[in-house]
C-alpha cells in the first residue's frame, strides 16, 4: 500500500512532512512496520507524477482533487493537516474518505478563548482605545466567574475552550448542530435555539467551520440581540459572521469589544476599514497554530488512523460530505 505525502513548498518547514520522518515512525510501530512503501513531493506542478500510485495522501497543501481523478484512480483516503475542509469538498469522489486535523489545535486554541474572554472581563479593548486616545477613564468590574459564554461548536477546539472556561467559572452555554454533546458544559442547545440565549450572553465564542448552514448565521439582526457588555471572539471562520454588522457595533460603542483571528480575505488588505475599527483586537490567523508540536499532533492522529484504516475500522475524524466538516 503507498502512501503520497504532498508538501505545501511556500508553509513553514515546520509544517512540511518530510518522508524519512514518516518512515520512521512507520517502522518504530509494530502494527504498521512494513506495511507500506512512500513518495514525498514538494512541488505542485509534479502531483500528477504521483497520484497514480498513490492509495493514501497526506494532503499538506490545499489543491482541486477533482481536477485530477483521472490520475488519481487508486485512491481511497486522504489526510488534510487543517481543521476546516470547505475549499476540499467541491465535487469529492464517493470512493475517498477525508480526515481533518480536528483537535489537533485544541490545547492553544482553548488558552487563546480563555485569554479572549478574560480581556473582556477585565475591558482590555476599551483600555487600549483608550491609550490610544491619551483618555484616562478607570472602570471597575468583577472576576469572571458566573459570566455566561455562548460557545459556538464543540469539535476539538471548542470542547477543550469550555473545559478551560468552565475551570474558570464560566456558566457555557454550548451550540452543536444536534443540541447534544459530551463537552464539560452547563447546557447544550441547537442552533435553532440560539436566538433566546443572546439577551444575557456576556462572551460570544464562535469555533464554527463554514458550511451551507453556517454561512452568515450571525447576520446583523442576530448581533443587534447581543448586550452592551458583550465580547465577541472569532476563531472559526469569518463568514459565519457579518463583519460590517460587527463594525458598526464596535464602532457606536455597543458592545464590549472583539477578538478576530480570521478573516474574510487573508492577509487582510492595507487600507481595510477593520484596521480601524475602535475595541477590535486583530490577530493575523495565528492564535491556534503551535508550529512547534502541530505536525507532531497531526502524524500521530495519522499513525492512529493508518492503524485503523488496516483494521478496517471507522477513521477518526472522518469527514461528513453532507455536513462539510
Amino acid at each position: 500500500m503507498h502512501i503520497h505525502i504532498e508538501n505545501d513548498p511556500a508553509s513553514p518547514q515546520a509544517l512540511q512532512l518530510s518522508k524519512a520522518l514518516l518512515w520512521q515512525r512507520l517502522e518504530t510501530n509494530p502494527a504498521l512496520q512494513g506495511k507500506f512503501t512512500l513518495s514525498e513531493n514538494n512541488d505542485p506542478q509534479h502531483l500528477a507524477e504521483f497520484l497514480p500510485v498513490a492509495d493514501i495522501l497526506w494532503a499538506g497543501r490545499k489543491f482541486p482533487l477533482y481536477q485530477h481523478a483521472a490520475d488519481a484512480t487508486r485512491l481511497r483516503w486522504v489526510q488534510v493537516i487543517s481543521a476546516g475542509v470547505e475549499s476540499w469538498l467541491e465535487k469529492w469522489p464517493d470512493t475517498v474518505q477525508l480526515t481533518n486535523a480536528s483537535g489537533v489545535h485544541g490545547d492553544k486554541g482553548a488558552e487563546f478563548i480563555l485569554m479572549s474572554a478574560l480581556m473582556f472581563n477585565y475591558g482590555i479593548p476599551g483600555f487600549l482605545q483608550d491609550q490610544a486616545n491619551q483618555q484616562w477613564r478607570p472602570a471597575f468590574g468583577g472576576c469572571a466567574s458566573g459570566k455566561k459564554v455562548l460557545l459556538l461548536g464543540l469539535g476539538g477546539i471548542g470542547a477543550a475552550a469550555a473545559a478551560l472556561l468552565t475551570r474558570q467559572g464560566y456558566q457555557v452555554v454550548g451550540v452543536t448542530r444536534s443540541g447534544q454533546t459530551t463537552a464539560t458544559v452547563a447546557r447544550c442547545i441547537s442552533i435553532e435555539e440560539v436566538d433566546a440565549e443572546l439577551a444575557d450572553t456576556d462572551v460570544l465564542v464562535s469555533t464554527l467551520p463554514l458550511t451551507p448552514e453556517t454561512d452568515g448565521l450571525f447576520s446583523r439582526e442576530r448581533l443587534a440581540k447581543l448586550p452592551s457588555r458583550a465580547g465577541v471572539i472569532i476563531v472559526g471562520r469569518a463568514r459565519v459572521f457579518d463583519y460590517d454588522a460587527l463594525s458598526d457595533r464596535l464602532k457606536a460603542g455597543t458592545l464590549a469589544g472583539a477578538v478576530l483571528d480570521v478573516f474574510y480575505e487573508e492577509p487582510l488588505p492595507q487600507g481595510d476599514a477593520l484596521w480601524q475599527v475602535p475595541r477590535l483586537i486583530m490577530t493575523p490567523h495565528c492564535s491556534l497554530d503551535d508550529h512547534g508540536a502541530y505536525l507532531d499532533g497531526c502524524l500521530t492522529l495519522f499513525l492512529q488512523n493508518l492503524e485503523r484504516y488496516l483494521a478496517g475500522e471507522p477513521l477518526i475524524n472522518r469527514v461528513s460530505k453532507q455536513k462539510g466538516y
